[in-house]
C-alpha cells in the first residue's frame, strides 16, 4: 500500500461548488403525539404573526366515577403546566376556553391544520401575563405548586359534571363532556399586536399539574376543606395543537411566491409547520468528471444572519439536514447514522453557525447515477417550540452558506 508521501495520493480542498437555496412551505405536522403543546400569538418582526391553539379531551381517573347524592360545587379550575415561553415575556395574553361540540376520535390522527367543532360562545375568558418563574399557592390543603396557569371555569360547568354522574368509564364521560378548545383572542390572521409583541407558551399536558379540578362538598357532611377530584389530560386522551401563520407583507411571502422583491441573500427555517429550505448542489458531479477521487471530509456550514434574532432569545438550538427522494419525501442521510456528534446540526454559539458532516453522502452523490433531488434544511422541535432562524444564502457576502470539501485524487 503506497504512503501519502509517495505521491500516489494528494489532498485537495474546495469550497467553490455552487449551492442553490429555495424556500418551501412546510406540510402540516401531526401534533396529537407531541410531548408539549403550544398556545399564544406572537408577531414576529421578520416572519409575521404566528399563533397556536389547543384542542384537548379530559378523562376520568379509573372507572365508575360516582359523586353520590347532592354534591355541591365550590369551584372548577382548568390548570396547565408551563414548560417554556417564546417571545415577549411582558406581553399580556387573552385566551378563550370553548366546549367542544364534536367528539374527538381515538382512532383519528390530528394535525396542525385539523379542526374540531366547538360551541360559538366561550365557556370562559381570561387575560394574564404568562409567569413561568413564580410558584402558585392554592387554598386547598394550603399547598404550593410549581408555576402553572389556572383558568377558573363557570360553576355551572362543574355542577353539570357532578349532577350527571355516575360515569361507568371514560367513554360515557366524554360522550357528555367532549373536551375543550383553548385559543387566544387574537390569531395570526387577525391581530393588533405590534411587531415583537405577544408570546407563545408551551405546556406539558401529560403532567399531573395539567388537570380539570372539581372542588365540592356535601351539605350534610362537615368538612374543613372541600373535596377535590382531578380529571386527567394524559397520554390516554386525544389532544393536539393547531398552528397558523400570516406571511402577508413579509420577505417570507416574497420567497414563497418567487417575487422579484425577495431578499436573495438569506433563507429561512421555522417550527410550527412554517417554512423549510431546499438545498441543491447542481454541479457536484463535476468533482469526478475527469478523475477518480475519495471524499475525505465534506462539511456544510450555515451562518445565522446578524441581527435577526428578534424577541426570541436564541436562534434554533439545532436544525436537521435530510435528503429528498423522487416523491419529495425526506430521508436520513447516511452520515446521520454515524451519530449526532459526528453528523452535527447544533448551533455553535461562538461562531453562530450550524455545521453538518456529510462526507458519506457527498461521496455517494458524486458516484451515484440516479437523479439527485436535493436536500431539505428543517427546524428541529417543529411541533413543540415556536423558534425560527434566518441564515445566509449562497448570495450572502458575509454569511454565505458553504460546502467545504477535502478530497484525495487517485
Amino acid at each position: 500500500t503506497p504512503d501519502f508521501d509517495d505521491g500516489d495520493l494528494s489532498i485537495n480542498f474546495t469550497d467553490t461548488f455552487s449551492l442553490k437555496t429555495s424556500l418551501i412551505q412546510e406540510d402540516s405536522l401531526r401534533t396529537d403525539l407531541s410531548i408539549y403543546h403550544l398556545l399564544g400569538v406572537y408577531n414576529d418582526p421578520i416572519f409575521g404573526p404566528v399563533s397556536s391553539s389547543i384542542y384537548s379531551q379530559i378523562a376520568i381517573t379509573g372507572a365508575n366515577l360516582d359523586f353520590g347524592v347532592a354534591p355541591v360545587l365550590d369551584s372548577v379550575v382548568l390548570t396547565l403546566d408551563y414548560v417554556d415561553l417564546f417571545g415577549d415575556t411582558a406581553s399580556p395574553m387573552t385566551i378563550n376556553v370553548f366546549k367542544l361540540s364534536s367528539d374527538m376520535d381515538a382512532s383519528t390522527d390530528y394535525y396542525s391544520n385539523s379542526y374540531v367543532a366547538h360551541d360559538p360562545s366561550p365557556l370562559a375568558s381570561m387575560t394574564f401575563t404568562p409567569n413561568l418563574a413564580d410558584s402558585v399557592p392554592t387554598i386547598h390543603n394550603n399547598t404550593t405548586y410549581v408555576p402553572h396557569l389556572r383558568i377558573k371555569l363557570p360553576n355551572s360547568y362543574g355542577t353539570d359534571i357532578l349532577n350527571n354522574s355516575p360515569y361507568n368509564d371514560n367513554t360515557s364521560f366524554t360522550s357528555l363532556f367532549k373536551g375543550f378548545y383553548i385559543s387566544t383572542q387574537d390569531s395570526a390572521g387577525n391581530t393588533s399586536l405590534l411587531p415583537g409583541a405577544g408570546s407563545i407558551v408551551s405546556f406539558d399536558l401529560n403532567s399531573s399539574l395539567s388537570t380539570l379540578s372539581l372542588y365540592y362538598h356535601y351539605n350534610e357532611v362537615e368538612q374543613i376543606t372541600p373535596l377535590k377530584y382531578d380529571f386527567t389530560i394524559n397520554t390516554d386522551v386525544k389532544k393536539f395543537s393547531h398552528f397558523a401563520h400570516n406571511y402577508t407583507g413579509t420577505d417570507i411571502e416574497a420567497h414563497l411566491n418567487s417575487l422579484p422583491t425577495k431578499d436573495t441573500t438569506v433563507t429561512y427555517l421555522s417550527t410550527m409547520s412554517g417554512v423549510k429550505t431546499k438545498l441543491e448542489i447542481p454541479y457536484i458531479k463535476d468533482l469526478v468528471k475527469n478523475e477518480h477521487v475519495i471524499i475525505n471530509k465534506a462539511e456544510l456550514v450555515l451562518t445565522v444572519e446578524s441581527g435577526t434574532e428578534g424577541n426570541f432569545d436564541d436562534p434554533l438550538s439545532s436544525i436537521s439536514l435530510v435528503g429528498i427522494d423522487a416523491n419529495g419525501d425526506a430521508f436520513f442521510l447516511p452520515d446521520f447514522y454515524e451519530g449526532i456528534d459526528h453528523y452535527g446540526g447544533s448551533l455553535d454559539e461562538t461562531s453562530n453557525t450550524y455545521t453538518f458532516n456529510i462526507s458519506r453522502y457527498i461521496n455517494e452523490l458524486v458516484y451515484n447515477t440516479s437523479t439527485d433531488y436535493g436536500m431539505y434544511l428543517i427546524a428541529n422541535g417543529a411541533s413543540t417550540t415556536a423558534r425560527r432562524v434566518v441564515v445566509g444564502s449562497e448570495n450572502n457576502l458575509v454569511s454565505k452558506i458553504r460546502l467545504n470539501i477535502t478530497y484525495s485524487k487517485l
